[in-house]
């Protein structure tokens, strides 16, 4: 497809859906989703890929890629271009359709999209993958949905899985499920009485249910090894100067366990649990300020965290 084809093409997307807000995909011929300007999510994005392609050898050509809730699709055609079979999951229209115009301007035949709630995911529905991308998603989810979702990501994936989050700092209640002991903090992701319309019109919040649970550092690590990852780590660099403080991009390796040669009498020991450790940057005033935003316009929200984190500083305010 020609410059001026997806041009036309791209002004027909808008006018139906609304402009690009978050993810500015380069097209060709010096066009963009949203502009010549790096917007944001492309220094997540390097983050993202860098990862993957450390943990798969410097390539994912052929390897199979799930993008869940893919939002714009940035990452799932960033895997798309370098070779990968990759499905992107969105449950809103708008967005999903955005994905789909990329694909078609690109000729990214190994690309699908697919619309639906990542609620549904399952092996049977979806197939497995060699990587899978649990991008911001938890922390949007209610606590009886947590520990049901994470066991269906390790289901689904074969090696790696990118799970980037935001966590509860001071957690302050206890989730218990199968027997496992969970700490959080509730959240607000919409109003009672709030129509499907206006849930769906919010893009950085949850399809519908009204309140989130975000895990603590130490119970999101304690999750994952429960549904059967090996190894679960951090990921710093490539860096997000900007990124909140309470935001954690954590890499989820799927392995088989190992037996110790040197030591056989660890096999009868059960794992340790990670120990709940307050966040040393915590304070009263995050709470505050979290709570306060919750009120706001989801775009307002946006914005006053992207004014925040510019100004630099390890302060709570960044935190919101």
């Amino acid at each position: 497809m020609d410059t001026k084809a997806i041009l036309d093409l791209k002004n027909q997307v808008v006018a139906k859906y609304g402009a690009w807000d978050s993810n500015n995909v380069y097209l060709e011929g010096g066009l963009y989703t949203m502009g010549a300007e790096i917007v944001g999510d492309e220094i997540k994005l390097l983050r993202v890929v860098q990862c993957v392609l450390d943990h798969t050898g410097g390539t994912v050509e052929g390897q199979r890629v799930l993008d869940l809730g893919c939002g714009e699709g940035l990452y799932s055609i960033e895997f798309a271009r370098r070779k990968a079979l990759c499905m992107a999951v969105e449950g809103r229209e708008p967005r999903a359709e955005k994905v789909r115009f990329v694909k078609e301007a690109l000729s990214l035949d190994n690309l699908s999209v697919v619309q639906d709630d990542v609620r549904n995911l399952s092996v049977e529905k979806h197939g497995e993958f060699d990587v899978v991308l649990c991008l911001g998603i938890l922390y949007h989810l209610e606590a009886s949905d947590l520990v049901s979702f994470a066991a269906r990501l390790s289901e689904v994936c074969r090696k790696i899985c990118i799970v980037d989050t935001r966590v509860a700092l001071w957690p302050k209640t206890q989730y218990v499920c199968d027997g496992e002991t969970y700490m959080g903090t509730w959240g607000e992701e919409h109003w009672p009485g709030d129509s499907e319309e206006v849930k769906l019109s919010r893009v950085g919040a949850s399809l519908d249910n009204e309140r989130n649970f975000w895990l603590s550092r130490s119970s999101i690590y304690n999750l994952l090894r429960n549904v059967g990852f090996t190894s679960v780590y951090e990921c710093h660099i490539p860096a997000e100067p900007t990124k909140p403080g309470d935001r954690i991009t954590f890499v989820a390796i799927k392995g088989q366990p190992c037996q110790l040669l040197s030591a056989p009498l660890m096999a009868t020991r059960p794992l340790d649990d990670m120990p709940e450790q307050p966040h040393p940057e915590h304070s009263k005033t995050f709470d505050l300020m979290r709570n306060m935003s919750h009120h706001l316009p989801w775009k307002a929200r946006r914005l006053g965290k992207k004014i925040l984190g510019l100004k630099g500083g390890r302060t709570a305010l960044r935190n919101i």
